[in-house]
């Protein structure tokens, strides 16, 4: 039985990269919570949220004339207000603005630090705008420290996206040919499905050589599929990923991939020969 290491930095890495990602996630929570808030006239507010859409519907409210007629004061007493769809281009706004962080979250999975980078700007512009309008002030303290924090959380995640890259794919111990081969019954190859579609869209799980076979565990729209030298053995649509494995018999071995609820694998003859951790 031949091993190789696997790296002990991966799952740490792996750990801070995903808690990088949920922070940005917290961060289009509790935005999206505020505005709600904020619309329904609650005195309540969460940290951990962007201040460009919050202030945009504040401000909007304010001058369409939505707040009590006591929160104007009589200096503001023939104001004149501006028209509602000046509060509904706002809304719609604010609303780009969180579904752009939402965006970056999802794309970000899978190591795509550069969505992270996106994020990391676009947070900064929001500190930088938070400070504009609002000022250093010691009743916004809390709100700047949160601020601070999301920004080093951003770049931490940015810095450990590159780290993962340079990293090599963990390797598994896996079974010598001539001990396999000895113990190989010969049963008759697996039947193929039809030949991959190599031109639609797909993404590819796993992908490893074994026996001189090219194995890729990849998933098109709703069907995750096993494919062997270019051919579908095996296929499962479901539109969200469960647990599950899909097996073929070829030459004598029998070739399993899936997906643990954890990591995608491909097992030989019951021997995992490769696997790889899968993020949100």
């Amino acid at each position: 039985m031949s091993t190789v290491k696997a790296s002990a930095n991966r799952p740490t890495l792996e750990r801070q990269y995903n808690n990088s990602r949920t922070n940005l996630l917290l961060v289009v929570i509790f935005t999206a919570i505020n505005l709600v808030l904020l619309v329904t006239q609650s005195n309540t507010y969460f940290l951990f949220s962007a201040s460009i859409p919050y202030i945009l519907i504040d401000f909007a409210m304010a001058f369409c004339g939505m707040y009590p007629a006591e929160y104007y004061g009589e200096e503001f007493a023939n104001m004149a207000f501006f028209d509602s769809w000046v509060f509904v281009v706002c809304a719609i706004i604010a609303v780009i603005v969180i579904a752009l962080y939402l965006i970056s979250w999802l794309f970000s999975k899978n190591n795509k630090s550069g969505w992270l980078i996106f994020a990391l700007v676009f947070f900064a512009i929001d500190t930088v705008c938070m400070f504009a309008l609002t000022g250093i002030a010691l009743e916004n303290i809390v709100d700047i420290i949160f601020h601070a924090w999301v920004i080093v959380s951003l770049s931490r995640g940015i810095v450990t996206g590159s780290k993962l890259k340079k990293l090599p794919e963990d390797e598994v111990p896996v079974p010598e040919v001539e001990q396999v081969e000895q113990d190989t019954i010969h049963i008759p190859n697996s039947a193929i499905i039809r030949a991959a579609d190599t031109n639609i869209k797909s993404r590819t799980l796993l992908t490893s050589s074994v026996f001189g076979h090219t194995v890729t565990y990849r998933r098109v729209k709703r069907v995750n599929e096993l494919v062997i030298d270019g051919n579908v053995y095996a296929e499962m649509e479901a539109l969200v990923e469960m647990p599950h494995s899909l097996a073929a018999q070829i030459d004598g071995h029998h070739i399993e991939v899936g997906y643990d609820g954890y990591n995608s694998y491909i097992q030989v003859d019951n021997n995992v020969v490769a696997k790889k951790l899968r993020l949100l």
